[in-house]
């Protein structure tokens, strides 16, 4: 699916009372909600949140104390609710991003699963939980203090600009083996990245995001197989050793 795509759907709400607020509000087609309500799908984007709580906890994006909410006010409703000091727009974009990519399955899934099931289609549709994003979902709202229009600042992207992205079958970080990443941050990490908080909406990865892995390599930091935005790349260096600058090259 094109970027066009996603932008088609994406509205602008009311600003939010505080300045250290926002909210992302994504409703369903009618259809959609008759067959599934937007309660069933709160937890498991309550724990991707949680993800991303802890590595604010931790420094990434230079948040303090973020708070993340995630409800269903109405069947065909579902609520993102963020709050922390500051709020960056960076966080907007990756919290953007989990949502969209909560709800946007693609089509060849439920292929797969009706091949599987020799064609049932009843037995497919009772089984199936995945979301077509173009066909199921009508809208994703944005509530942001300061923020009125898309032309206030980039939601796709951090650094409000599309950047450049890296595709590696090995990145090697420059001196950075101290700062690996310890078990519970990296599960947070991959948790994130699989939900493809750290990808464009839009774009295919030549490696599968949540699949790569973090490894001390001498001196060095590796990241193995990986897809990733060069910009979130560099939040997540960040957080790992704040302050400090960072040379990453590929390692043929």
């Amino acid at each position: 699916m094109t970027l066009q795509k996603y932008i088609d759907k994406l509205s602008w709400a009311s600003a939010p009372a505080r300045q250290d607020e926002a909210r992302i509000v994504l409703r369903y087609s009618a259809g959609r909600a008759a067959k599934v309500h937007a309660q069933e799908g709160v937890d498991d984007l309550q724990d991707t949140f949680d993800s991303l709580v802890a590595l604010a906890d931790r420094g990434f994006l230079g948040m303090q104390g973020l708070v993340a909410t995630v409800a269903a006010p109405a069947g065909d409703l579902l609520e993102v609710r963020l709050a922390a000091e500051p709020l960056p727009h960076d966080l907007l974009v990756i919290a953007l991003r989990l949502v969209i990519s909560a709800n946007d399955n693609d089509p060849a899934d439920f292929q797969m699963l009706l091949n599987a099931l020799d064609g049932d289609m009843k037995t497919a549709l009772e089984a199936y939980g995945g979301t077509n994003f173009e066909e199921e979902v009508a809208e994703v709202s944005l509530s942001v203090a300061g923020v009125t229009s898309s032309g206030a600042f980039d939601p796709f992207h951090l650094g409000a600009a599309p950047g450049p992205l890296r595709h590696a079958r090995r990145l090697l970080v420059q001196d950075a083996a101290p700062h690996m990443p310890d078990a519970d941050t990296e599960d947070h990490i991959l948790r994130l990245s699989g939900m493809r908080a750290f990808l464009p909406v839009g774009v295919q990865p030549e490696y599968e995001p949540g699949e790569e892995a973090y490894f001390p390599l001498g001196d060095n930091l590796v990241l193995d197989r990986v897809s990733i935005e060069a910009a979130s790349l560099h939040a997540i260096l960040s957080m790992l050793a704040p302050g400090r600058a960072h040379t990453v090259r590929e390692d043929d």
